[in-house]
């Protein structure tokens, strides 16, 4: 399935993806003309794991989670990328595919650029190269840390720490995320998935109906998050202070 294509280049409203938000206006400016807004739409698969990648993804509003899959059909997510990052960094360091399976969970606009376009902007010393490789130094750190989170920390744990990066994302703290979704994320069985989801509802920290979810007590659910939330957070948090001096946050 291709994205819904909603205007033909980037130029026409404000940009909402933070590492293009980073580059100087005269840099983004050269870049917009390859760049294209889209729709992302709710569990649409961007890449197939071993398949080429067309396009690199910015996204705005959407969020796209990246999926391992095992020999005996298992899986986990291995990261989950919204307005600070980008969908197919692989072809940033030199491939051409990717090991993950993409797929977008919160639904919503996002920037795309062809991968051929991307790999001829990726001049050595330019802002845009100074910055993706500040953003893999985050995003490798980002899914170390989520696979130590798998193997060390709970179910309910990990549950929380996925609900609150996705509330955060969705401003609203609502978004669609059935058991079966949430239990292919977490590498765990449904069982356990709906154990501790009805343990979260109990207690009111969310609501939970037909794949509707919402979280009502947010300070809650960190109490009963490991500290990986917080670490993941720190480490995108950090990514727009640390980056070189001729890089500007401002709008373009």
């Amino acid at each position: 399935m291709k994205p819904s294509r909603t205007q033909s280049s980037a130029e026409s409203s404000p940009v909402r993806n933070d590492l293009l938000r980073a580059l100087l206006a005269s840099e983004y400016k050269h870049l917009s003309a390859k760049l294209e807004r889209v729709t992302l739409k709710f569990g649409e698969v961007l890449y197939q794991a071993d398949q080429s990648i067309e396009y690199v993804y910015f996204p705005e509003t959407s969020v796209v989670a990246m999926i391992d899959t095992m020999a005996d059909g298992s899986t986990i997510e291995v990261g989950v990328i919204g307005h600070e990052g980008m969908v197919g960094i692989n072809i940033f360091l030199g491939g051409l595919t990717t090991p993950d399976k993409a797929v977008v969970q919160i639904p919503g606009s996002a920037l795309r650029m062809k991968s051929s376009d991307l790999h001829n902007e990726l001049r050595v010393g330019e802002p845009l190269q100074r910055l993706l490789l500040r953003y893999t130094q985050a995003l490798i750190a980002v899914i170390s840390q989520s696979v130590g989170c798998s193997q060390h920390h709970t179910i309910s744990q990990r549950l929380a720490r996925l609900l609150l990066t996705l509330g955060e994302y969705a401003e609203s703290g609502e978004f669609l995320m059935s058991q079966a979704t949430i239990s292919h994320m977490l590498g765990v069985r449904r069982v356990g998935v709906t154990t501790a989801a009805g343990d979260f509802r109990a207690a009111r920290l969310i609501t939970y109906s037909r794949g509707h979810l919402r979280i009502l007590n947010k300070a809650g659910l960190e109490k009963q998050s490991c500290e990986c939330h917080r670490v993941i957070r720190d480490q995108f948090n950090s990514l727009l202070h640390d980056v070189p001096r001729y890089l500007s946050s401002a709008n373009p």
